[in-house]
């Protein structure tokens, strides 16, 4: 891998160099461009200096220059001219290797920068949501997290109750809090009983998700992927793309990462409720003890 790369910046010093690029110490495309544009103004400036030289010979007022005759000159003339192409193209040929190089090199360094910014997010999310032991919190915390790092529309939490998943939290279609969906169902409960993540772009197969049933407004393009830790199934993270933008497998490996971070911290969230719940009810019966 270091050796391609370094050949790949020696290739690129190298075309620079035979271009006309002699301070070539950093990549930069505009650079490349600005030579482009300079290489062919200068091309173009020759040739008509050639062609004005040798019109202005031709009308000399001396004798021994009337041995150059017309056709002569429209020889020299081409052959002068091809120079100028041929040592022009040359250069063209290095510059444009050089701007592809730079190019790919530009757009690979934004994908990794993009990829950067991305596990960031997941991080920052992943400490957020373990510090937060509320359930209500947390959903809220999870929703708006897997919102905001793919940029999308909406979306709900589904949690797994009684055989069931339950809409724990929604954005954007507050009237769906609360319903139920049977596994095998729908979107959610086929995740859900697969446990495999999926992409819509479109509308959805009713035969593939029986039960389905139309959604008000109409979302184009979602994910929904399954909340899975240590082997148990906790529920359903649903998102809603933006309009006109469809979700990549991309942004499915990424929601998968976030949910299985969102799982555990549900996980844990709910032992802690669990918990809380048993010490309110041995309290409230000492309490009951000690009053009768």
């Amino acid at each position: 891998m270091g050796r391609s790369t370094d050949n790949d910046v020696d290739r690129m010093r190298h075309d620079a160099r035979v271009a006309g690029l002699r301070n070539f110490e950093t990549p930069s495309l505009e650079a490349v461009e600005r030579r482009r544009t300079q290489l062919w103004v200068r091309t173009a400036m020759g040739l008509i200096g050639v062609a004005a030289g040798l019109v202005i010979i031709s009308r000399w007022p001396n004798e021994q220059l009337l041995v150059i005759t017309a056709p002569t000159m429209r020889t020299a003339f081409l052959v002068i001219a091809g120079g100028f192409f041929v040592a022009a193209g040359l250069q063209e040929a290095h510059l444009g290797r050089l701007a592809r190089a730079l190019t790919d090199e530009r757009v690979l360094t934004a994908a990794l920068t993009n990829r950067l910014q991305e596990i960031e997010l997941l991080l920052d999310a992943g400490r957020e949501m373990s510090a937060i032991l509320e359930l209500p919190v947390l959903l809220d915390t999870i929703l708006r997290s897997a919102t905001d790092l793919l940029d999308a529309g909406g979306g709900s939490v589904m949690l797994m109750d009684k055989g069931e998943l339950e809409v724990a939290k929604v954005q954007g279609r507050d009237e769906v809090l609360g319903s139920r969906v049977k596994l095998g169902e729908g979107v959610a409960g086929h995740v859900a009983m697969r446990r495999e993540p999926i992409v819509i772009d479109g509308w959805a197969d009713q035969e593939l998700f029986p039960g389905l049933t139309e959604r008000e407004p109409y979302v184009e393009h979602s994910m929904s992927v399954p909340l899975i830790d240590r082997g148990e199934l906790y529920g359903v993270l649903n998102v809603n793309g933006p309009d006109g933008r469809p979700f990549t497998q991309h942004d499915l490996r990424a929601l998968a990462v976030f949910a299985a971070q969102a799982a555990a911290a549900i996980a844990n969230a709910q032992v802690y409720e669990a918990q809380r719940s048993q010490v309110a009810e041995l309290r409230d019966r000492r309490a009951r003890r000690e009053a009768g």
